[in-house]
């Protein structure tokens, strides 16, 4: 990676410390917000897969499309975060990135005869950055909205929806957005779950209930330890995070009701750089052809989010 991050042992140094030593039962889960747990295991709460997905060829056709800039330097610069898993996480070594994400950008630029150097990016930062052109590309399990396709195109990779994370003693008190009245919870700043408890604060206060309230971190730690020390009743965010993170907190806590608003994650690319979104969507399709895209949903346990066809800005248009 071109980017500096900090120790696991840091990160957990203080995360624990922010926790308090009352809820030393909570810290395990905690210690993983932001991290993987060792190879080996499956399921939604599962460890990574270890290895890699085979190697992919290049395609001269494909990498003919690509921005002289990007052939020339023989890299591509993507944006990504690092505390997201099964989709993102830091590796064993605290420095590489693993998930579904890092290693389907992988693939795409092998496809395309590219390095993909990653550069962390806070999550509401990428949209501005790659329209300044600070990253060529950014994934980060952003929504395919419309009114984000003002300001970037969406090459779409994944069908995902939002969700709900509660502590188990709370799951037979919180079902959907609506219990959330009177309610705090804890949301990663710039995502669309943000506006969808401001939308719901207004729904309970129109009702004559108290109004929920958001909680809002710079990242998705934040969150979990908001949620976990009781600060937060609950945390709202993309379900396949929610489901990882119930698994991981053996039984702590619970993904609860049902999952709302389906819309596709998309890869970032500037509007500008049209031959580059053709790029990178037939690379996608390519590697949905070949197999190889099943292949890496499947080790990270998410190939229900799979598409057999892949779209740009193929998101809802309401």
């Amino acid at each position: 990676m071109d980017i500096r991050l900090p120790g696991l042992r840091a990160r957990r140094t203080r995360r624990a410390a922010a926790a308090g030593v009352a809820l030393a039962g909570l810290l395990p889960l905690l210690a993983a917000c932001g991290g993987t747990p060792s190879a080996g295991a499956t399921g939604p709460g599962s460890a990574a897969p270890s290895g890699q997905a085979a190697a992919q060829k290049k395609d001269p056709k494909l990498a003919a499309l690509l921005p002289k800039k990007v052939r020339d330097s023989g890299e591509l610069v993507v944006a990504e975060g690092d505390d997201y898993p099964p989709l993102v996480s830091l590796g064993p070594d605290n420095k590489t990135l693993v998930g579904m994400e890092p290693e389907l950008m992988r693939a795409i630029g092998q496809v395309l005869g590219v390095e993909v150097k990653f550069s962390k990016a806070s999550f509401d930062s990428i949209i501005g950055g790659v329209q300044s052109r600070r990253y060529d590309l950014a994934i980060q399990a952003m929504l395919d909205k419309p009114e984000r396709r003002q300001h970037v195109t969406f090459v779409d990779y994944f069908k995902t929806s939002s969700a709900i994370l509660v502590q188990q003693k709370n799951a037979k008190s919180i079902a959907s957005l609506d219990d959330l009245c009177g309610r705090t919870a804890a949301v990663e700043n710039g995502t669309a779950q943000v506006e969808d408890i401001e939308a719901q604060a207004k729904k309970c206060e129109a009702a004559g209930k108290p109004a929920a309230k958001a909680l809002v971190f710079p990242d998705s730690v934040g969150c979990f330890q908001a949620l976990s020390t009781g600060r937060a009743d609950a945390f709202v965010g993309g379900t396949p995070t929610v489901a990882y993170q119930a698994g991981q907190s053996n039984g702590q806590l619970e993904q609860v009701g049902e999952p709302y608003r389906f819309l596709p994650y998309g890869i970032l690319v500037n509007k500008q750089d049209k031959d580059l979104v053709e790029a990178v969507r037939l690379a996608l399709q390519k590697l949905v052809d070949n197999g190889a895209y099943g292949e890496i949903l499947r080790r990270w346990d998410v190939e229900s989010g799979a598409l057999d066809r892949v779209t740009v800005n193929g998101g809802a248009t309401a």
